[in-house]
């Protein structure tokens, strides 16, 4: 039985080059804060060689040069170091099943599984306890008033977030009176992930609740625009995977190339988290 006090946590966070390990995508940063307890006692923040250019929204999103992810280590040269991290850990990570598949996608490439027998997703752990407009991490931070209180780069300031958000929610937890080995689901690859697509929250939030989205969308032609969409369905085609919506500019159905897509915006309320009855 894990002791929240005294345990080895593994907080993890994994930047990509685009939102699909099936079409190609790969892992370009990778940060881990390691801890005992809530005591920090190191942290890995890694540039990866991702071997291909970043998509137009992951460029928007990670801030990340080329040229220096050029010079980056592969993957297959950090991947010991990273086993190491991960191994006897209480791994956390906000929308596991995101991350998760890029790792173990690259781990397969060199034949090589990743195991991961006790693995706690914030994500599900709030969507289990909490009754709140949205999910992603960045909402989820505003509800449980943490941060990072770092300006380092997007990895390493998401993983120490998701630790702190971790630790609100241990603390709000508390009068259930739930042991740490409840909270913990088990990763064992290949069996999951399976190959599909997992999205990130707040696309997979509209999607799934039927709320409007407003994104910064660049065309193929390097034009750029914003507009009001209702995601109707993610479909997979030959080159990629695309978000089939409602366009309230066009006011008519639109295909939108998934790694097009520079930013996104979830039309919700943010309110104080509320434990579930």
């Amino acid at each position: 039985m894990f002791n929240i006090a005294n345990a080895r946590f593994a907080f993890l966070d994994i930047e990509t080059t685009g939102l699909s390990p099936w079409f190609g995508d790969r892992i370009c940063q990778i940060a881990i804060v390691l801890t005992e307890g809530k005591r920090i006692k190191s942290t890995l923040d890694l540039l990866v060689n991702p071997e291909r250019t970043l998509s137009p929204s992951a460029v928007h999103i990670n801030g990340l040069d080329e040229s220096k992810l050029s010079a980056a280590p592969k993957f297959s040269e950090i991947a010991d170091q990273l086993e190491a991290a991960l191994k006897d850990a209480v791994v956390v990570c906000h929308n596991a099943k995101f991350d998760i598949q890029f790792l173990d996608n690259e781990f397969r490439k060199l034949g090589r599984t990743v195991e991961i027998p006790n693995l706690i997703d914030t994500l599900l752990l709030a969507r289990d306890f909490y009754e709140l407009p949205s999910y992603s991490l960045e909402h989820l931070a505003a509800d449980f008033h943490v941060s990072s209180n770092m300006q380092n780069s997007r990895a390493i300031r998401d993983a120490i977030t998701a630790k702190n958000l971790f630790f609100a929610m241990m603390d709000s937890l508390k009068p259930m009176g739930k042991p740490l080995d409840d909270f913990i689901g088990i990763y064992n690859s290949p069996a999951w992930p399976e190959e599909g697509v997992y999205l990130p929250t707040e696309l997979s939030e509209a999607i799934n609740s039927g709320k409007r989205l407003f994104i910064k969308y660049i065309d193929k032609d390097g034009e750029t625009s914003e507009r009001w969409i209702s995601p109707k369905d993610v479909i997979g085609l030959s080159d990629y995977i695309y978000l089939q919506a409602y366009c309230h500019t066009r006011e008519a159905e639109r295909t939108f190339r998934l790694d097009r897509i520079l930013d996104v915006k979830v039309e919700a309320e943010s309110n104080s988290p509320l434990l579930k009855n």
